[in-house]
C-alpha cells in the first residue's frame, strides 16, 4: 500500500511525499500526479521517497524513466537508491 501526500513547496515546486510500498500498480498514481503537475509551466515535481520502505523492480524501472530535470527524486534509502541506479543502468 502506498500513500501519496502533496505539499506545495512554492510557486515553482510541488513535493509528493510517498509512504509505504511502491509497486508497479501503485506507481501509476505517482506517474499521473507527476504528469498533472508537470503540465504547469516551469513547475518542478519533487518525489520524496523518505517514507518508502520497499520498492518493486518494475516500479524502480518506471521511476528511473520518469526522472527528468522537472522530476527530482530525493530522500531515498540506500536500498531504494541501489534499485534506482541498477534500473537506470539497464535502460
Amino acid at each position: 500500500m502506498l500513500r501519496i501526500t502533496e505539499y506545495l513547496e512554492n510557486d515553482k515546486a510541488i513535493r509528493l511525499r510517498l509512504d509505504g510500498t511502491l509497486s508497479s500498480e501503485s506507481f501509476d498514481g505517482v506517474a499521473q500526479l507527476c504528469a498533472r503537475h508537470q503540465s504547469h509551466a516551469g513547475q518542478t515535481v519533487i518525489v520524496d521517497m523518505a517514507g518508502v520502505n520497499f520498492m518493486h523492480d518494475a516500479a524502480a524501472r518506471k521511476l528511473a524513466r520518469l526522472r527528468t530535470e522537472s522530476v527530482r527524486v530525493i530522500n531515498c534509502s540506500p536500498f531504494i537508491a541501489a534499485l534506482l541506479d541498477t534500473a537506470k543502468n539497464l535502460e
